[in-house]
């Protein structure tokens, strides 16, 4: 639905393709959606992120989505810092505008350094798609562990993206340890896929799953024009 760092929009057709069948599907860190707009719905859909403006992103849209039409999302570096200051809204639109413009207009989809794309004057995002595509998601504001404990059941596919293990800033709600990551996977009755950075500390964390290597491109900052990277894909099921 926008833009973020670590996005899956070059991964998703491959990690879609392995999915075991299931009746519930949970996303406990689902970012810019890439995976689950993807895939096809389950019988019960469920994402979850701690990021607020991502939270509010996603159940604004369930909402208003259809409204987006109305609003100018053309590339502008004084509209973006304007935006980026405003903390109260008058009307759910008017917050739905101002993540959704901040997600696209930045650099990465990190919502705080403008990033310049071109875009024609007086530019229109059409969301309705996205609004129809959430109807009767679950969408949450709550820790992953919280969230993978109230949705486990043997129908359950988890697909966790989680922060890249060393990141500690990221999207205002800090890093996420992966042995917290790991311990919460422990024991549980559905199956799940994890996406992981390509480090020997994720690669022994893990060891006892079925733990594959990935590759794709990303452009980790403005100077790395499109570097090629690895990362894990682990599993609790082999395919």
């Amino acid at each position: 639905m926008f833009k973020r760092q670590g996005g899956k929009s070059k991964l998703k057709k491959a990690i879609v393709q392995i999915m075991p069948k299931h009746k519930t599907y949970v996303e406990p860190f689902i970012g810019g959606g890439h995976v689950f707009f993807e895939k096809e719905p389950a019988e019960v859909n469920v994402i979850n992120d701690l990021d607020k403006d991502i939270y509010h992103m996603y159940v604004d849209t369930q909402k208003v989505g259809d409204k987006m039409i109305n609003y100018d999302f053309t590339n502008d570096r004084a509209t973006f810092n304007k935006l980026k200051a405003q903390t109260k809204f008058n009307k759910i639109e008017d917050r739905l505008y101002r993540n959704l413009y901040l997600s696209i207009n930045s650099f990465g989809g990190n919502r705080k350094s403008f990033g310049y794309e071109p875009r024609n004057k007086g530019q229109k995002i059409k969301t309705d798609k996205w609004k129809n595509m959430l109807k009767n998601v679950k969408i949450f504001n709550k820790d992953f562990r919280d969230i993978i404990k109230k949705f486990d059941s043997k129908d359950t596919l988890f697909y966790l993206d989680p922060p890249y293990s060393k990141s500690v800033d990221d999207y205002d709600v800090g890093g996420v340890n992966p042995k917290d990551v790991y311990n919460a996977l422990q024991g549980i009755k559905g199956k799940f896929i994890l996406s992981y950075d390509y480090s020997p500390e994720i690669k022994k964390l893990f060891q006892k799953y079925n733990v594959s290597t990935i590759k794709t491109n990303y452009s980790l900052s403005r100077a790395d024009n499109n570097q090629l990277v690895k990362e894990y894909l682990i599993t609790n099921f082999l395919y």
